[in-house]
C-alpha cells in the first residue's frame, strides 16, 4: 500500500546582509547591504532548494540580498518590510538614548506595543507579517518559498509559527545571513531552524 504523502510549504527566511554602517544604526528605508562576502553568499546558496519561488521585501537591503543570491527574480512584498521606526530612522540607538529622546525612553517601556513617533509598533507589523505569510502559503501551498527579509519581520513570522505574543517574540535573535526555516504542514507550523548560521560563517 502506497503512502499519501503530506504536501509541506516550507519558508526559508533569510535576513538580509549587514547594512552599511554602525551596528546600532535605525537604518533608512533605502540603505544599501554589504555584500563583500562571496564566499559566505555561495556557501548560504548550497543550503537553499534548487527550486523555489523567491520573495523579497522591497527594501533595497532585502532585494539587492536576494538578487545576489539567485538570477530568478524575486516577487517583491512590501508587507514583509521591515518596521516603520519613523522619525529614528537613520539615528543609532546609543545616539538617541545619549540625547534624552523621551519619546525613545517611553518606547523602551513597552517596545512591542509602542510605536515610533511617524512609525509602526511592533504588534502592528506582527499582524501585517502574518496576513501575509498565511496569504503566500495559500498561494504557493505545496511549494518552498525562500524569503529575504528582515530581523522584525522573521521575529513576526516565528511569532505567528509558535503561537507567542509580539512582546516575546522580540527576544528571539535574528542575526544578518542566518537561514530560519518554518514549514506549513497538515494545518499546523513547525519550526525547523531560528537564526542558522554556523555553516555559513
Amino acid at each position: 500500500m502506497s503512502v499519501r504523502r503530506v504536501a509541506e510549504t516550507r519558508w526559508w527566511w533569510i535576513r538580509h546582509a549587514p547594512v552599511v554602517g554602525p551596528s546600532s544604526l535605525l537604518p533608512e528605508p533605502d540603505a544599501p547591504p554589504d555584500l563583500s562576502d562571496p564566499k559566505r553568499m555561495e556557501r548560504l546558496r548550497r543550503h537553499l532548494p534548487p527550486r523555489a519561488i523567491w520573495i523579497a521585501s522591497e527594501m533595497p537591503r532585502a532585494l539587492l540580498t536576494a538578487t545576489a543570491l539567485t538570477h530568478v527574480r524575486p516577487i517583491r512584498d512590501p508587507d514583509l518590510n521591515e518596521q516603520d521606526f519613523g522619525d529614528w530612522q537613520g539615528r543609532t540607538h546609543d545616539e538617541l538614548w545619549r540625547d534624552g529622546d523621551a519619546d525613545y525612553r517611553q518606547f523602551w517601556t513597552a517596545p512591542a506595543a509602542i510605536a515610533p513617533p511617524g512609525g509602526e509598533s511592533f504588534e502592528a507589523m506582527c499582524l501585517r507579517v502574518a496576513t501575509a505569510v498565511e496569504r503566500l502559503t495559500q498561494v504557493h501551498a505545496g511549494m518552498d518559498i525562500v524569503a529575504v527579509a528582515h530581523a522584525g519581520t522573521i521575529r513576526s513570522a516565528l511569532a505567528l509559527a509558535l503561537g507567542i505574543a509580539p512582546a516575546r517574540a522580540l527576544s528571539l535573535v535574528i542575526e544578518p545571513w542566518s537561514l530560519t526555516r518554518i514549514d506549513w504542514v497538515v494545518n499546523d507550523w513547525r519550526v525547523v531552524r531560528v537564526n542558522g548560521r554556523e555553516a555559513f560563517l
